[in-house]
């Protein structure tokens, strides 16, 4: 292939490998949250003192001695209640006592790491604050520590042809204060209404805040959410290629935030909550409430893969009230938890926002093709178009590679017509090197002046990669969020695009420098037998390489094996047909080519080789 196909392999390589670095650290292990049960997260960016468990504040703001009896704080332990609920999309799993969410599985969505297959699991096991109340008044906040939360159902099952149906969690927080979260699961939705009710069940004004007007109470997702992991990275302990995870909030301009800078602190945000590679678990908060952000980070020493960003919480932070004596308070939310699907997402809009009003929430902003977003975005299109017809996203990979290879022809021709030139001029640049051995600029200058009078571009053997480019990252950004590509099967034992095929599983891991071998992979392996194939059918037509060329080219295909062996199959798809469509098209422009491939201007002179082999 010479130095234009090392130039245009290495490219891409460097391209590839800077656009992961460019997502952020893809292969280090994350780290694990192991809070004990009952533990709570401080927040590093909040100005409020911390309460201490052993005082109370006394009418006057003076702190007085706690007494031990009182204080019994409430913590999770493996007897407590739980509710069952089940839709058609959900199974979710609440701890009834303390009134918040402990498993919440995509039943559509299967869990590739088990090998039984159970849907896929959103909640990390020891997240405590997947629903949680926090309170901004101090004395509010201890007290609801020791609060236990009561269900008015112990399961729900919506069978066919239940529209809704309702779940409600109540307490009573000190003397003071009784507090009410209901649900409203439906039978075929990705989202689930919620409501927050606050009762001032005492003749006394009671003030819902703290020393911050903004902060009433805060409605909280984390830490962390479950990692959608594949069978090699479970055994391995390390992920692969995927986006930038964890906390996210929009405020309706700009990009996602993972936090909001000190000057933007008090905006009013749109949605909040916690982002994973292809799923997200978002708390949508009624405009009217006019939430504010805030990430809590809890520091962590240990690691665990299976958690993505088990430091970060996501709360939605609901300015401070008072409530008169006897009265009471609603705030609606909506939960979104579910897929990155922007035909779903489009169709969410804000909690008591009608119908016939257009939502300007912007959901669909949380799937991020980064740079090439565009080109990525239309190449979804096409997919699912294809898909609609033939029903598998493998065979739209084999036409987009037709497509490209259609545009690039043009291209491709040029420096079809560029190479066989450059191969005839050999000879001649031969006797210059020679000629000019001792001067390397008039080198130079009888070099370019022998490319220009033949019309040879010296980089044109790399033109037709050029266009290729943005399809090779949109597609790399597809293949790593594109949730319709996960577990989308080809044919055969290629079951699922986004991940690398498996042939046999291997009973033991072979660490290397690019990757790591711990099954057979066909695809990478085909896919380096036509790369050796290009070299051996193209290789014929290229300008002759000095023998360091000559070595490293015998190992191109071997080396691409082992850079493609845990890429997603669907990449690795494309390449092996890019190879396939480039010998194919080699072997017509060779079989097709005209007597002016073979015209060389030789001391000003054109001559055609090809006229003189034929009279000879």
């Amino acid at each position: 292939m010479g130095a234009r196909y090392i130039l245009a392999l290495v490219l891409m390589v460097v391209v590839m490998i800077a656009w992961s670095l460019f997502y952020g650290n893809r292969f280090a292990p994350q780290p694990d949250e192991s809070a004990t049960p009952g533990q709570t997260s401080t927040p590093s960016d909040t100005d409020e003192a911390p309460i201490n468990p052993t005082t109370q504040v006394t009418s006057d703001g003076t702190p007085a001695p706690l007494s031990p009896d009182l204080w019994t704080q409430v913590e999770e332990s493996p007897d407590d209640s739980m509710v069952h609920v089940q839709t058609d999309n959900y199974s979710i799993v609440f701890n009834e006592k303390l009134g918040i969410a402990k498993q919440w599985r995509l039943n559509n969505f299967p869990d590739r790491s088990d090998p039984e297959g159970a849907p896929l699991n959103l909640i990390p096991e020891n997240a405590l604050s997947c629903l949680a109340l926090k309170f901004g008044n101090a004395q509010i906040s201890l007290d609801a520590l020791r609060a236990t939360w009561k269900a008015d159902k112990s399961e729900i099952n919506i069978a066919d042809g239940q529209d809704m149906e309702t779940l409600t969690f109540t307490t009573t927080i000190g003397d003071k204060l009784r507090v009410a979260k209901q649900f409203v699961f439906r039978a075929n939705s990705y989202f689930v209404d919620m409501t927050v009710a606050f009762q001032n069940v005492s003749d006394e004004p009671l003030l819902m805040g703290g020393n911050e007007p903004a902060n009433g109470y805060e409605l909280q997702w984390g830490r962390g959410i479950n990692a959608d992991l594949l069978p090699y990275e479970k055994r391995s302990g390390k992920r692969g290629r995927h986006g930038k995870e964890g906390a996210k909030v929009y405020i309706g301009n700009g990009k996602l935030q993972r936090e909001l800078k000190p000057e933007r602190a008090l905006e009013t945000v749109l949605w909040a909550g916690m982002d994973s590679q292809y799923f997200s678990a978002l708390m949508i908060p009624d405009p009217q409430i006019a939430a504010t952000y805030r990430l809590t980070e809890t520091p962590q020493a240990n690691t665990d893969i299976t958690v993505t960003a088990p430091t970060d919480t996501a709360s939605l932070v609901v300015p401070g009230f008072y409530l008169s004596p006897q009265s009471k308070e609603v705030h609606e939310f909506r939960l979104y938890v579910g897929p990155k699907d922007d035909t779903i997402l489009k169709t969410i809009k804000a909690p008591n926002v009608p119908e016939t009003t257009e939502s300007a929430i912007n959901l669909s902003k949380i799937i991020d093709f980064r740079f090439f977003g565009v080109i990525a975005w239309g190449m979804l299109w096409v997919f699912k178009a294809v898909h609609s017809i033939f029903g598998n996203y493998g065979i739209s990979i084999i036409l987009l590679t037709a497509l490209v290879k259609i545009f690039s022809y043009p291209f491709t021709y040029r420096a079809h017509k560029s190479m066989k030139k450059m191969q005839k001029l050999q000879p001649q640049l031969l006797e210059l090197k020679e000629k000019y051995r001792d001067d390397p600029q008039k080198l130079n200058r009888a070099t370019m002046r022998v490319y220009k009078e033949n019309g040879v571009n010296p980089l044109g053997g790399c033109i037709p990669w050029l266009p290729q480019i943005p399809i090779f990252w949109a597609l790399f950004a597809l293949l790593g969020s594109a949730v319709e590509l996960r577990g989308a099967p080809f044919m055969l034992w290629i079951d699922d695009l986004s991940a690398p095929d498996t042939l046999i599983d291997l009973p033991f891991t072979i660490p290397l420098i690019f990757t790591q071998i711990d099954a057979i992979r066909l695809l990478p392996i085909i896919n380096g037998l036509t790369t050796w194939l290009q070299q051996k059918f193209v290789g014929n037509m290229t300008p002759a390489t000095d023998n360091m060329q000559m070595k490293l080219m015998q190992f191109m295909p071997l080396i691409s094996v082992f850079i493609f062996y845990n890429w997603a199959s669907g990449f690795v798809l494309y390449w092996l047909c890019n190879n396939v469509l480039t010998v194919a098209q080699q072997y017509l422009q060779n079989r097709y080519a005209t007597d002016e491939d073979e015209i060389v201007v030789v001391n000003g002179k054109k001559r055609n080789n090809a006229r003189q082999k034929r009279n000879s």
